[in-house]
């Protein structure tokens, strides 16, 4: 991720990682110090759960229409973020289809076919306000 970035968008400065552990209070109080941190912050890209904290945080900050928030897993807190423009986009998957393609390994295993026979990628799905199903 981080070499995506210095390769194509040299111009942009990623100011560091953090690790939230899908915890809102943990994420809050991160995104909080972020923010007191850098105040030319243009986004905050939340790989894991915990999104309504960075959200509360935002908001707080009066920079929840300033800072582009994309985040993972559209949830009914992401759903809300999302409705309010706190959050400008949420990447998903189908979880249901993740676990089918678990089983087919296992079944593929067990009965001695190639482990990834009738796998099917799985697909993300960018979801915006605009988009949510």
């Amino acid at each position: 991720f981080l070499h995506l970035f210095e390769e194509q968008f040299p111009l942009v400065q990623v100011v560091g990682v953090r690790e939230g552990q899908d915890d809102a209070e943990r994420n809050y109080r991160q995104a909080r110090a972020l923010l007191e941190q850098h105040d030319d912050l243009a986004g905050i890209y939340n790989i894991g759960g915990g999104a309504e904290g960075i959200g509360r945080a935002l908001k707080e900050a009066g920079a929840d229409r300033k800072i582009v928030f994309i985040g993972h897993g559209l949830t009914p807190d992401t759903r809300a973020l999302l409705i309010d423009g706190t959050m400008d986009a949420v990447i998903t998957q189908n979880p249901q289809g993740a676990v089918m393609n678990c089983v087919r390994i296992f079944a593929n295993l067990r009965d001695g076919r190639e482990p990834t026979s009738g796998v099917e990628t799985t697909r993300s799905q960018v979801i915006f306000r605009e988009n949510l199903p």
